[in-house]
C-alpha cells in the first residue's frame, strides 16, 4: 500500500474520510511533500520515473513516487530497489477501502536503513510531522498512508514511525508506535530487533577497543566483534533473499554496515575460512539436492582443501538455513 495525495477540501481541510478516493488520498500525500519541501520536479506520478531518477542520483534530495497499495507489481519494484541498496526514492503507499495490509511498509523495517512509517491522513499534524521527517531523512523512505474509515474495524491497525536517526543517541529507540497496540508482526521485527542489537552489544567492541582503523568489511576478517559473513547459493533467488534479509538484520541490530558481508558461495575463497569467525550459510538445492550453479565450486573446493583445512576451523561458528 503506497502513498497517497489527495486534495484539499475548501478551505484547506482534510477530506472526509468516508468520502475520500485513492486520487484524492493521493493528492494530499503530495501537498503534504510539497509543503515538506519536496521540489516539484521530484515528485513523480508513476513509480518507473521515480525509480529510473533515484537510481542516477547519489546524493540530494529523494524522487517520490505515489503507489496504490493494491499494486503488488509496483510494491515488489519498490522492495527490489529498496533490497538493491537505491538510497533516494521515497513512496508513499496509499490505501484508500478496507482491508488496509500493512505488510509493505513493515518490510521497510527489515532494511534497516530506511525511514518507514504508518499513519492516517485524518490526523493532519501527524501526516505533516511525519513527511517533514521523511523528506528530510537521508535515506529512503517508505510510509503507507490511508483513512481512519478504512481502519475504524481493524483492531490491530498499528500508527507508527520507524527513523534509524532516533538511535544516534543511544537512548531512543528508532521505532515508536502512536498508541500502546501494536500489531503482532511488528511486535516480532521490535522482540528480533532487540535481540539482535543486545548480541551485538555483547560481541562488539567499544570505540576505544575497536580503535579508528576499520578500513571495509575484509578489515573485520576474523574477528568476530566485528564481521559477520552471509553466504547463499541459489538459481531463482530465494535463498538470495534470505540471506539478504539476514544480511540486514545484523546491520539494524548494531553491526556496522562495513562488516556485514554477503555473497555467493562462489564469490568466498574457501582459504579464508579459517580467518572467519561467524559465518551464515543460506542454502537452496537443485535438481535432485544438487548444489544450485553459483555454489558448486565453493564445494568442490572445500572437498579438495579439507586436509589443509584440517584443526583450523575451532573458533568458527557457523549456521546453515537451508531451502528445499
Amino acid at each position: 500500500k503506497l502513498f497517497g495525495l489527495w486534495c484539499a477540501a475548501p478551505g484547506g481541510a482534510a477530506p472526509s474520510s468516508a468520502m475520500a478516493s485513492k486520487q484524492q488520498l493521493m493528492d494530499r500525500a503530495a501537498t503534504l511533500l510539497t509543503g515538506a519541501g519536496a521540489p516539484t520536479q521530484d515528485i513523480f506520478s508513476n513509480l518507473e520515473a521515480a525509480l529510473s531518477a533515484a537510481a542516477a542520483r547519489t546524493e540530494g534530495a529523494k524522487c517520490w513516487a505515489t503507489v496504490s497499495s493494491r499494486d503488488a507489481n509496483a510494491v515488489t519494484e519498490v522492495h527490489k530497489a529498496l533490497a538493491d541498496g537505491c538510497k533516494r526514492l521515497g513512496v508513499i503507499l496509499v490505501a484508500d477501502a478496507a482491508p488496509v495490509c500493512q505488510l509493505p511498509v513493515l518490510r521497510a523495517l527489515e532494511y534497516g536503513d530506511t525511514y518507514a512509517a504508518a499513519a492516517e491522513l485524518d490526523d493532519d499534524s501527524r501526516a505533516k510531522r511525519i513527511v517533514t521527517e521523511a523528506a528530510s531523512y537521508d535515506g529512503p523512505a517508505v510510509v503507507l498512508f490511508t483513512t481512519a474509515a478504512a481502519v475504524r474495524d481493524d483492531s490491530q491497525w498499528t500508527a507508527f514511525s520507524y527513523d534509524p536517526r532516533r538511535e544516534e543517541t543511544g537512548d531512543k529507540s528508532a521505532f515508536q508506535a502512536e498508541g500502546t497496540q501494536v500489531r503482532k508482526e511488528i511486535q516480532a521485527f521490535l522482540d528480533r530487533e532487540s535481540l539482535l542489537t543486545l548480541i551485538a552489544k555483547r560481541s562488539l567492541p567499544t570505540p576505544s577497543a575497536a580503535g579508528d582503523d576499520q578500513d571495509g568489511a575484509d578489515a573485520g576478517a576474523g574477528d568476530a566483534s566485528k564481521t559477520v559473513t552471509v553466504l547463499y547459493t541459489s538459481d531463482t533467488g530465494h535463498a538470495e533473499e534470505c540471506a539478504k534479509a539476514v544480511a540486514r538484520q545484523c546491520r539494524g541490530g548494531g553491526f556496522p554496515s562495513s562488516a556485514v558481508r554477503c555473497g555467493t558461495l562462489d564469490s568466498y575463497d574457501v582459504g579464508g575460512l579459517a580467518g572467519e569467525s561467524l559465518i551464515v550459510f543460506c542454502i537452496a538445492t537443485a535438481g535432485k539436492g544438487e548444489f544450485p550453479g553459483n555454489g558448486r565450486g565453493f564445494w568442490e573446493k572445500l572437498k579438495g582443501r579439507s586436509d589443509e583445512l584440517q584443526g583450523k576451523l575451532e573458533s568458527l561458528r557457523y549456521c546453515v538455513f537451508g531451502l528445499g
